[in-house]
């Protein structure tokens, strides 16, 4: 499972809360995987933590704010992740860039993953918290594929970039369904995640920016 660090809003709580906090976030995490959303009650969240509802209320006073602050810790999950491959400046953009579609695509043969995502996508449907943290998950991913293209191709414009990382992360995100975490063909993700490396390092190495043009 993966690491939920705990947002500056509990830099001041002692290191008893703090591992409280973060038991809460991960017992919402597994109910939301392991259940879906409609059992993500505070109720089931205690229960799972193994402290009473009021303990629970004590440190979120109802399931938007828990789902708020789990969301936020796993984007900022991500954003650590991330930058230990981007900041890796001894290595070549491209390096970089097929470094970070290994990571996405590795990512979803974790059962976090495949079931934690497609539950986000079905309840940003009709919960605007969802909505929005969900889009600033998506915008992490797409702001560092872009970053990356960028650095590749200097030449491209910055909507031509942002096509083309809009299009990458589209590409990989859609393999949830087939490759991720037992799924039909999730024996086949080490291979569908080399045909992704190749595919899209050629591509962002040598599409012809005329050819983005036509749709910007």
């Amino acid at each position: 499972m993966r690491h939920l660090p705990l947002s500056e809003n509990y830099a001041s709580f002692s290191e008893r809360s703090r591992k409280a906090v973060s038991d809460i976030l991960i017992s919402a995490r597994d109910v939301l995987v392991e259940q879906g959303y409609p059992r993500l009650t505070m109720r089931n969240v205690a229960e799972r933590a193994g402290i009473s509802v009021g303990n629970l209320n004590y440190y979120f006073a109802n399931k938007q704010d828990l789902l708020r602050e789990l969301l936020q810790a796993i984007i900022q999950g991500y954003v650590e992740d991330f930058s230990q491959i981007i900041h890796d400046k001894d290595r070549a953009a491209i390096d970089r860039f097929e470094s970070v579609v290994r990571f996405i695509m590795g990512d979803l043969e974790t059962r976090e993953t495949t079931g934690f995502f497609p539950a986000l996508w079905a309840l940003a449907n009709h919960d605007p918290v969802a909505a929005h943290e969900m889009d600033r998950i998506y915008d992490v991913e797409k702001g560092v594929l872009a970053d990356l293209i960028a650095e590749v191709r200097p030449d491209l414009s910055e909507d031509q970039v942002n096509i083309l990382a809009l299009f990458v992360m589209g590409a990989i995100e859609g393999q949830t369904v087939f490759v991720g975490f037992k799924r039909k063909n999730s024996e086949l993700l080490p291979v569908v995640t080399n045909a992704a490396a190749f595919g899209f390092r050629r591509l962002v190495s040598e599409i012809d920016g005329s050819e983005i043009a036509r749709l910007s």
